[in-house]
């Protein structure tokens, strides 16, 4: 394995287990015997928590390494269909492969860069024996049916030609048969009722489906497109317009909404979430027909689904990402782990996609915690799409991690960059959080000296004191951002003083412009302090240390006491504790130099985490009336 903190091995998680390591270096480990076949994510879990997951998959197919070396048409290597090539661009010179195909025969090869946490934007060509281009590699997919038998070649390179080990690859070469295309002209509107769902796909070359739905004086719906959040490489386009027609059945259609995209979500998080998939939601004050127009932006035959739903979903889906600090400069990010330290607080952000106006609030909550951790729990308003669940950890919490219910997918960093100015950030998502424990003790403990709900008028202010529990080595003050309360670059401030053991956050809602409604929030910020790694190595490596000075000084006395001797046996008993002695001396050395290797890595050293507040709660009231 490769990675930083990854001390104090202890487990690895698979498939929602967790299985024994002992080892960094190199371990083998038994996969349960039941897992399936697909994509599976790992995860290392040591004395610094967990770190963020692996993927790897189980085929059935024959994998295929690439040698590295087949950089030119000449060194091609040969493949075969209904097997996975892998391998890495080392170098900025592209991979070559031959295969061979029957008259009639299928290829498609397909990569999936993102699911398999890598950097590549692969490029790939398949060409005739002469040299001509017969396919590309589009979206992650190159399909091929042979005219005759030949021998092709494949070429696969990275699109800027980077190399190193974040540029690797996996290519399945299966013999399925490219799907067929999809035929049609737009039909009469379908009716579509409220309650149902309709699945089909887009139609070709801007050709549009089009639906209409009835509905009564007080009915309350939303409409909802699915396609880009199934994984589907499309851009739905819904257009919404009243239907009228008079006695002789002619229409009149008048606009009630273009919707393009997903309703943004409210306050923003801290990075961008693409959702190219509409969502409206309505209230009829009158009898009437809408006439749902759909197409899509990017003219693909991919699959969607049109949701007429009589509320917004319960339980609302949920999407959970790692804390990340956003209050530094355009160049860097501290970008957190789902980890929390001993005697502190972590949250993690959590995301609602498509609410509306009808979405009830939700209370965060989960289980399948680690050992010695709490769930504060966390809040998202009526309406909004934002919040924060925090969990704090014990004094004394054991190093480890577990899987969190309740909360069935998550993003995390795959690949972050020293610069962001010079590339961007990667993420990837995957299924329940795994939330881990490090025996690090956290900066400091923060939180408000009460837990009720504070209350305040839309034209006060609101100040809620804070207590701090500093960890005895950091001193230093302390800038806490409210997250999840309005949008990152417009969210107060808490300032602590240096060494200060309290402070206090002062809420202009006024100012804000918050809305009456119930609103949840943390606070959080950077907190740097020295650290000291491998100690538990360095204690270790000095009571061994202790020991083997002490079995050198007995083999010492050892050795006086044989050359003090004055029977028959001395030199028998001098040459048995000569060899001692030189053993010991050997076993002292190796020590001592262990202690000094672990004590130069184990020097103080500036480290930034992010330390978060309890959930605050507050409940914005209108101004009562005189």
């Amino acid at each position: 394995m490769r990675g930083s903190d990854l001390d104090g091995p202890q487990s690895v998680i698979i498939g929602g287990r967790s299985i024994g390591m002992s080892t960094t270096t190199k371990a083998s480990i038994q996969l349960p015997a039941d897992l399936p076949m697909g994509i599976h994510d790992l995860r290392f879990v040591g004395r610094y928590g967990v770190s963020n997951p692996r993927v790897f998959e189980i085929s059935a197919l024959d994998t295929v390494e690439s040698p590295g070396t087949n950089t030119t048409p000449d060194k091609a290597q040969k493949v075969a269909l209904n097997s996975v090539v892998q391998g890495c661009f080392k170098s900025a010179f592209p991979h070559w492969f031959t295969l061979d195909l029957k008259k009639g025969q299928h290829l498609t090869a397909t990569f999936d860069g993102t699911r398999f946490d890598t950097r590549t934007e692969l490029v790939g060509v398949l060409s005739a024996p002469t040299g001509r281009e017969l396919a590309r590699l589009r979206d992650g997919v190159l399909t091929f049916t042979s005219p005759a038998d030949a021998t092709y070649r494949l070429c696969f390179n990275d699109l800027m030609f980077r190399a190193g080990d974040d540029y690797g690859y996996r290519i399945t070469l299966a013999s399925k048969a490219p799907p067929a295309p999809v035929a049609g002209k737009p039909g009469p509107p379908r009716p579509v009722q409220i309650g149902q769902t309709l699945k089909d796909v887009f139609l070709p070359h801007g050709l549009m489906h089009s639906f209409d739905l009835a509905f009564k004086t007080g009915d309350r719906f939303i409409i909802e497109v699915h396609s880009h959040d199934l994984g589907h490489p499309s851009d739905p386009h819904l257009v919404i317009e009243n239907l009228k027609q008079d006695a002789a059945g002619k229409e009149t259609l008048t606009p009630q909404a273009e919707i393009a995209d997903a309703p943004a979500i409210s306050p923003a998080p801290s990075i961008n979430l693409p959702n190219r998939d509409p969502s409206y939601a309505y209230t009829a004050k009158a009898d009437g027909v809408f006439r749902l127009t759909l197409l899509d932006n990017f003219n693909t035959t991919e699959p969607f689904e049109l949701r007429i739903l009589k509320d917004a979903p319960i339980p609302a889906p949920i999407i959970a990402l790692n804390a990340i600090y956003s209050g530094t400069t355009t160049k860097t990010a501290e970008i957190g782990s789902a980890n929390v330290l001993r005697g502190g607080i972590t949250a993690l952000e959590v995301i609602a996609p498509n609410r509306n106006a009808f979405s009830e609030p939700i209370e965060l909550k989960t289980g399948g915690l680690p050992a010695g951790v709490t769930c504060l729990g966390g809040f998202i308003g009526r309406g909004q799409s934002l919040g924060y669940i925090a969990f704090q950890a014990a004094a004394d919490a054991p190093a480890g991690a577990g899987i969190l219910d309740g909360i069935p997918q998550s993003l995390f960093v795959s690949f972050a960059l020293p610069d962001m100015t010079r590339g961007y950030t990667q993420y990837r998502t995957t299924g329940a959080p795994v939330l881990g424990v490090s025996t690090q003790t956290a900066p400091a403990f923060i939180q408000t000296e009460k837990t009720d709900i504070f209350e305040v008028a839309t034209d006060a202010k609101l100040e809620i004191a804070l207590k701090v529990t500093r960890h005895a080595d950091f001193t230093e003050a302390l800038k806490l951002k409210a997250l999840g309360l309005i949008d990152i670059a417009k969210a107060p401030d808490a300032d602590i003083p240096a060494k200060a053991a309290a402070g206090k956050l002062t809420l202009d809602v006024k100012a804000l412009k918050l809305a009456p409604g119930d609103y949840g929030f943390i606070l959080q910020g950077p907190a740097k302090m020295k650290i000291r790694r491998g100690v538990e190595e360095l204690n270790a490596a000095e009571a061994s240390a202790k020991k083997a000075a002490e079995a050198q000084v007995a083999a010492k006395k050892q050795l006086d006491t044989a050359n003090a001797d004055a029977s028959p046996k001395k030199a028998e008993l001098v040459k048995v504790a000569t060899v001692a002695l030189k053993t010991a001396d050997t076993a002292k050395a190796a020590a001592d130099k262990l202690v000094k290797d672990l004590a130069a890595k184990s020097v103080a050293k500036d480290a930034t985490f992010i330390v978060c507040s309890n959930p605050i709660r507050i409940r914005v009231k209108e101004v009562a009336k005189k």
